[in-house]
């Protein structure tokens, strides 16, 4: 290997040259990823972030390293030459691993989910707990933990159940056939004007959905504020009609 043939003072200072142009890269690469970080805090988890600090650290001393070898006459031909028949065999075992990966990258750009979201994706749905660059993490209301590789949470159709401010409610008693349904609309309207979560725009609207067997079923459909607030206001209207 040339390099090795004879070593020069001005050869060592070179290398020296090349070591501090390093150490300088580091520091400037380790303060665009601070910033990165910064940038994505809210879109993913600090375990994904560290992953991502470590993949962008390697990456560039892999390349940097292969850069420095060439520019100093090392020959590299033998070892691209097994690199690259590795890089086939290992392209073909890791497609889906790829695929997940870029998905992920989409998914933290694009954003159409954030953590803490309550979503449905194709049948799963939950809290989105994590977005890591292979799969994503869902908390299903019934407190299960549900990776989804996210090739396929990005293909797929997502319902967003917190993204817009404002979520329906739709909610159905019974009345008695004997009951005046004016005056009960009335009750229902009044109890629906107090809640402090119940939008007053639109308003809500209270009427006969059904005239079953054996009572008056009225339905009652209004906006609240967040889905946070849904079960909520379910929950006062049972106990009210306790």
């Amino acid at each position: 290997m040339k390099f090795f043939e004879g070593i020069t003072a001005g050869k060592i200072i070179e290398i020296l040259l090349l070591l501090l142009l390093f150490l300088i890269l580091i520091v400037i690469i380790r303060l665009l990823v601070n910033r990165l970080k910064f940038v994505l805090r809210e879109k993913v988890s600090q375990q994904t972030l560290a992953i991502l600090n470590r993949f962008i650290l390697w990456t560039f001393i892999f390349l940097y390293v292969i850069i420095v070898l060439t520019y100093l006459g090392v020959n590299l031909t033998g070892l691209l030459a097994v690199g690259g028949f590795a890089s086939i065999i290992i392209g073909f075992a890791t497609q889906k691993v790829v695929g997940n990966f870029i998905a992920g990258l989409f998914l933290i750009i694009e954003r159409p989910i954030k953590l803490g979201q309550s979503v449905r994706v194709d049948n799963v749905s939950g809290i989105v707990e994590e977005i890591r660059f292979l799969a994503t993490i869902i908390r299903s209301f019934e407190g299960e933990f549900i990776r989804i590789p996210n090739e396929q949470v990005f293909t797929s159709v997502i319902i967003n159940l917190t993204e817009n401010v404002a979520r329906r409610v739709d909610f159905v008693v019974g009345i008695r056939y004997a009951d005046d349904f004016d005056k009960a609309q009335k009750v229902i309207l009044n109890f629906l004007d107090i809640q402090p979560f119940v939008l007053a725009v639109p308003q809500p609207e209270v009427f006969v959905e059904q005239l079953a067997s054996s009572s008056v079923n009225v339905h009652m459909r209004f906006l609240v504020s967040n889905r946070k607030m849904v079960c909520n206001q379910k929950q006062s209207f049972n106990s009210n009609q306790k």
